[in-house]
């Protein structure tokens, strides 16, 4: 039986020959070689990720998907997967401090903002566990790990929010075309992120739906906001289209990893409602529109 044991370090991009995307890029690409203009802010095509892939259809490897977000987890995935009689392969997620933006000193911070808003999750794949993926998976310390993003709170207020890519996004300085700083009374004007992810799934992205002025989907470019505390202080961003989209599939991508876990997503359950309703027509759009959060709630509170 074969005893490969590899480790792939993660920096979401060809960090060698100058940072050019890969199949393996965020979409919201952001390195050397990154398109971005009228046509295009970057790749419209999901992630992929050798990790997951490895997990289905390649006998029964040891893997794990982890960083120095969580060192104690890293190191005993280490010792685990040299201790499995079996292949075992280890992607690390690492920051390419020149390409990403930020300082050399900076890897271990900003792999846990990466974690925690879903860009890269952690999980163990272990066959030893059981012969089914409920039993193999683990994703043991991702933050609010049955609930689509990680329900934190600000620290001055003590409000909660969701805390997803867009939040990642404005640490990073390969991320800076898609994020915009604007006042408070500018953000007043536009939808905030998480309402309008509400109306958005990776179909309607991957059937360019969310490009038409009169579907549901419709994303405004700079037409959303997010809210981020920085020092104590509160600062306002506009995104961009692109950044919608990217928290679309990495929100995807977070529930697919749920599922082979045997993990329930209320958030899930609860918008799959919304959007039946809302595509029946039992719900106007423009209703909908203006009261999102509050008929999310309500379907969110009917879940069982």
């Amino acid at each position: 039986r074969p005893k490969v044991k590899m480790l792939m370090l993660d920096t979401q991009g060809y960090s060698n020959t100058g940072g050019q995307n890969s199949d393996s890029s965020t979409m919201l690409g952001g390195y050397d070689m990154n398109q971005f203009g009228v046509a295009s802010q970057g790749k419209l095509i999901e992630k992929k990720n050798v990790s997951e892939i490895l997990t289905g259809g390649h006998g029964s490897p040891f893997v794990a998907q982890v960083s120095m977000a969580n060192a104690a987890k890293l190191y005993k995935a280490l010792l685990d997967g040299r201790e499995y009689r079996g292949t075992a392969f280890f992607q690390a997620y690492t920051t390419c401090q020149p390409e990403h933006g930020v300082g050399d000193n900076m890897c271990a911070d900003q792999a846990k903002p990466a974690r925690d808003c879903r860009g890269m999750p952690e999980f163990v794949f272990n066959p030893r566990r059981g012969e089914t993926s409920q039993e193999a998976f683990d994703l043991k310390g991702n933050p609010s790990v049955d609930r689509d993003w990680w329900r934190t709170k600000y620290s001055t207020t003590g409000e909660e929010y969701s805390f997803g890519v867009a939040h990642w996004a404005v640490t990073e300085n390969r991320f800076r075309k898609h994020v915009k700083p604007i006042k408070e009374e500018d953000a007043a004007k536009l939808t905030l992120l998480d309402d309008q992810l509400l109306f958005l799934t990776q179909d309607d992205v991957i059937h360019r739906r969310v490009f038409d002025p009169a579907h549901r989907s419709f994303v405004v470019n700079f037409g959303c906001y997010i809210k981020a505390e920085e020092h104590g202080k509160f600062k306002f961003y506009a995104v961009t289209r692109q950044m919608v989209l990217f928290a679309v599939e990495r929100r995807k991508a977070w529930r697919m990893l749920q599922s082979k876990a045997g993990i329930v997503n209320k958030d899930y359950l609860a918008q799959k409602s919304f959007l039946a309703k809302l595509d029946k027509g039992e719900i106007p759009l423009a209703d909908a529109k203006t009261k999102a959060r509050e008929l999310f709630n309500a379907e969110l509170a009917a879940v069982k």
